[in-house]
């Protein structure tokens, strides 16, 4: 299970930021960093952190924002 910590820091990873510039406001509109390959980076980080769970979720691509990412995730299941 992921919970909001993990996730903001899969986030930070996957994108190569600081773990302080991740937060609930966070989202491809306001993130230099999270462009499409920073997209691609993180689902594959989430999808890695949950054994290929995230991957069946096929919503989840279209999440351009940490709170879409995280409300998606718990509604499947995989987030708490």
């Amino acid at each position: 299970m992921i919970d909001k910590d993990k996730l903001n820091k899969i986030v930070a990873k996957a994108l190569n930021v600081p773990l302080e510039k991740i937060n609930d406001q966070s989202s491809s509109s306001n993130l230099e960093e999270w462009d499409s390959l920073g997209h691609l980076a993180i689902l594959t980080s989430i999808d890695n952190q949950t054994s290929g769970k995230a991957s069946k979720i096929e919503t989840l691509s279209s999440c351009t924002s940490l709170k879409d990412l995280y409300e998606t995730l718990v509604s499947n299941n995989i987030a708490k």
